[in-house]
């Protein structure tokens, strides 16, 4: 499995990102704090260093201190004050006793500071030396005793005449005896005027202060300079280790007591670099190890439901989308999105197909129920009994421009775009199809009344637009407005029987409501609508029944027939219900004798009376003989097959799988529903579709496939037995 992953190039991509991501600013921070420890360390030592470096001017200020207290001490010596006079007066007083007495106080004072090697108070103007070895003449001291360069000498003499408070000189090299020191002489007035008459002269001996300073300066610093007035006074080493990154620590701090001045100088510790070094390598590693392992969860986490989706394109995947993973994800997202554009298509052809389907059936006549109502809000159409409908045809086939010529894609645009310019001024709503009878047609509502002046000026705006756009002039007929669903076929129905008129007649003329061009001895009962009074009798559905019968009641006497024409119109009427009895195996003998009787008598508004009663006592006979359940069956497969009767598929036994029953059950269900066996029926469906088809030029083969069939043969011989005519003579006639 990790051989897998890492064998993907995106995986290995995301893996080295999450550790660039993750260990830049991890070694970033290791560095920063390693920076941040080292400076720490290094301020740490620099004031470890400068307060050592304090504690060791403290130290050299101390020993100054004693011998400036000292100085201060010898000045205030009584035998001072006696030889400073120039009388001898005390003379007899300093006898070799007291001398000796003097110049062991003398050298007492002097040791006890244990960096003077000696000390010498001077009298210029008695030539005279009293030192710690004793009394001397100034010449021969400063020749056999201590002995001095001449220009140090010199110095000397000059010093001696000028006031000095503590003043320290600059080091020189003296001669004692054999053996040459080099000391740092100080120098003291014992009297405060210029050309003292003595002064105080020590020797700081260099040797004694450097070991002053190694037993009490420590051993940190590596060196220690001393200078005055930027002249070197004092310098040693006491370090001679270098620091491994060439830095170093300098401390200067200024003397309280005279006016030296100190530079201390540390070397940089070793240590602070080697485990600064190793602390910042041992963080790094651990920081490396800690970022790959994250980053290698990280990527794992995160490379998870691409490699699952991965996976899954991987078994629909093609040859040319080999390559990687994101190029396979783009061409598979490609692909899916091609596929869901061509099934929304799918969807939007079906809906646009059940939408034409459900005009066409309001057209046909439509009685709907709250079910159909639902029907009819899902596709947008907010139609209801309550709303005035009139239905315009529009046909190029009596185009009298050119009759041979047939409307192309060119004519349908011109169509819709000259509805859409036409009715855009009108307060009316409407939807356009097509239709086997003529090549479009149009469903107009409004809710008040449409005025037929209006119905008039709008079919001659609209073929006028449509021969202005295409150089064709379409025949526009519209039926009367109707209230109420039904309204839309009946008003259908009249614009029909006015093209039909047309066709067959050959001559060219205005339609108007009514359909004022046809006989008057014409009567209105549609075919579609002698269906669905069957279908509704066989299923004891007496509303529609009742509804049904009053439409076509109403229609026919508003076309007011003639009397013999009337009674025709109800003995169909009646030979209908007949029909229904008969195939329900109810006796009809009874009610066909009693409708005799009136039809004798030629009582038209008797004839009507017994039609109603007699689909009253149909439907209520059916409605308790048939169960809840059976109706609720027959409904299913009477929808079933309606949705259905296009396929080839379609067959019983199809049916029974489907509902889950046996096949002779369904057949018999069917028959209690419909009234005929099933094969009847589907066969009636599908040779009216395939009569729409073939008024509207379509070929034969083509029929034959859309209405259901596997093959021409099978159709040819279907509808020869079902219409009495082969189906390229129907084509011919109609045409």
């Amino acid at each position: 499995m990790r051989r897998q992953r890492f064998a993907s190039k995106t995986f290995r991509k995301t893996f080295f990102s999450y550790t660039a991501i993750l260990l830049i600013p991890i070694i970033v921070f290791s560095v920063l704090n390693v920076h941040k420890t080292i400076l720490e360390e290094r301020n740490s030592a620099n004031d470890k260093h400068l307060a050592d470096a304090k504690r060791i001017a403290e130290v050299i200020d101390s020993k100054l201190a004693q011998l400036k207290n000292a100085s201060n001490a010898i000045s205030e010596q009584m035998w001072i004050q006696k030889m400073m006079q120039n009388t001898q007066v005390y003379d007899r007083e300093f006898d070799l006793i007291k001398m000796l007495e003097i110049r062991k106080e003398f050298a007492n004072t002097v040791n006890g500071l244990g960096v003077l090697p000696f000390g010498a108070v001077i009298f210029p103007d008695k030539e005279q030396v009293v030192s710690t070895w004793g009394s001397f003449e100034q010449k021969q001291f400063f020749a056999s005793v201590a002995s001095f360069d001449e220009s140090v000498l010199q110095k000397f003499n000059e010093q001696m005449k000028l006031y000095h408070y503590f003043n320290v000189l600059e080091p020189a090299w003296i001669k004692l005896g054999t053996e040459r020191r080099q000391v740092i002489p100080v120098v003291q007035s014992l009297e405060v005027v210029n050309n003292p008459r003595a002064s105080l002269l020590l020797f700081i001996d260099m040797a004694y202060f450097s070991e002053y300073l190694q037993r009490f300066g420590g051993a940190e610093p590596s060196r220690i300079r001393i200078t005055a007035g930027n002249k070197p006074v004092y310098s040693q080493e006491f370090n001679q280790t270098e620091s491994p990154d060439g830095n170093v620590y300098i401390q200067q701090l200024n003397s309280r007591i005279s006016d030296w001045h100190y530079t201390v100088t540390y070397v940089s510790p070793v240590a602070v670099g080697i485990q600064n070094i190793v602390g910042s390598l041992l963080g790094i590693i651990l920081s490396i190890v800690i970022g790959v392992i994250t980053s290698y969860l990280l990527s794992i986490i995160s490379y998870r439901p691409l490699g699952m989706l991965l996976q899954r394109f991987a078994a629909v995947s093609r040859k040319e989308d080999q390559g990687s993973e994101y190029k396979l994800i783009e061409s598979s997202f490609d692909r899916l999105i091609d596929e869901n554009q061509h099934l929304q298509q799918a969807v939007s052809d079906y809906e646009s197909a059940a939408k034409s389907n459900l005009l066409l059936r309001l057209l046909k006549g439509y009685f709907a129920d709250d079910q159909n109502m639902n029907g009819l809000r899902k596709f947008g159409l907010s139609y209801t009994d309550d709303m005035f409908y009139s239905s315009l045809l529009v046909s190029f086939q009596t185009a009298g421009d050119s009759p041979d010529r047939l409307p192309d894609r060119t004519a349908e645009i011109a169509v819709i775009m000259a509805a859409e310019a036409v009715l855009s001024r009108y307060p009316l709503h409407y939807e356009l199809f097509e239709v086997a009878a003529a090549d479009m047609a149009l469903i107009l509502s409004s809710s008040e009344a449409m005025d037929i002046a209006v119905m008039e000026r709008i079919a001659g705006e609209l073929a006028e637009r449509v021969r202005a756009a295409c150089a064709l002039t379409p025949e526009v007929l519209y039926g009367p407005a109707e209230k109420g669903l039904v309204g839309i076929s009946k008003s259908y129905y009249a614009a029909n029987e006015s093209l039909q008129a047309r066709l067959f007649s050959g001559r060219s003329m205005r339609s108007h409501p009514g359909g004022t061009s046809l006989p008057d001895a014409q009567s209105y009962y549609p075919t579609d609508w002698e269906i669905q009074l069957i279908n509704n009798l066989k299923v004891g559905n007496l509303e529609t029944v009742m509804r049904i019968l009053d439409e076509i009641s109403t229609e026919n006497r508003k076309r007011m027939l003639q009397e013999p024409f009337m009674a025709q119109l109800v003995s169909r009427l009646m030979d209908t219900m007949l029909r229904v009895m008969d195939e329900l195996n109810i006796d009809a003998g009874i009610y066909a004798k009693q409708f005799a009787v009136k039809a004798k008598q030629t009582d038209i508004e008797a004839m009507w009376s017994y039609v109603f009663e007699v689909g009253t006592l149909l439907c209520e006979r059916i409605r308790y003989s048939n169960s809840a359940a059976e109706l609720e069956i027959g409904a299913k497969l009477v929808a079933y097959v309606n949705d259905h009767y296009t396929s080839s598929e379609l067959s019983l036994k199809k049916m029974a799988d489907v509902l889950q029953m046996s096949t002779p059950r369904i057949s018999r269900m069917f028959k209690e529903a419909t009234g005929i066996n099933f094969y009847d029926y589907v066969c009636r469906l599908r040779m009216e579709m395939a009569k729409e088809l073939l008024r509207d030029h379509t070929g034969i083969d083509v029929v034959a496939q859309r209405v259901g069939y596997d093959n021409v043969y099978s159709f040819r011989r279907a509808f020869a037995r079902y219409e009495g005519i082969k189906p390229d003579e129907y084509a011919n006639v109609t045409a």
